[in-house]
């Protein structure tokens, strides 16, 4: 897929730290629990995409999870998701393409508890 803001990857290793290209340019994962913003919670604003800055979540949209950060819904602009899922469940960003993390399906969208 085509995303609107692409750049090499030898600018994305320059932008990002060694540790966020492989995780955001090559589909790693943090360690479990131990996410920058796993416990961080805000009132206010909102989470974008470390690679490109573009708006993914509001800081409302965010719920409480065991080990890695969650939320209930994404930001969209002219009908379009600012994050899009690839193959069965993984999350991206829908303006760069870089790696979210993936989709868990919740029993309840009200008390979002994860199955």
């Amino acid at each position: 897929m085509d995303y609107p803001f692409q750049l090499p990857d030898s600018k994305w290793k320059k932008k990002l730290t060694r540790e966020e290209f492989h995780v955001l340019r090559r589909g790693g994962t943090e360690p479990y629990g131990k996410g920058e913003y796993c416990k961080y919670f805000p009132k206010t604003g909102y989470f974008s995409c470390k690679a490109c800055g573009h708006p993914l979540y509001s800081a409302e949209s965010k719920f409480k999870d065991s080990g890695w950060d969650a939320y209930s819904m994404a930001y969209i602009s002219d009908e379009i998701a600012h994050v899009g899922i690839r193959g069965f469940n993984e999350v991206c960003c829908n303006n760069c393409g870089s790696h979210l993390g993936h989709l868990f399906p919740t029993r309840d969208v009200e008390t979002q508890q994860r199955q």
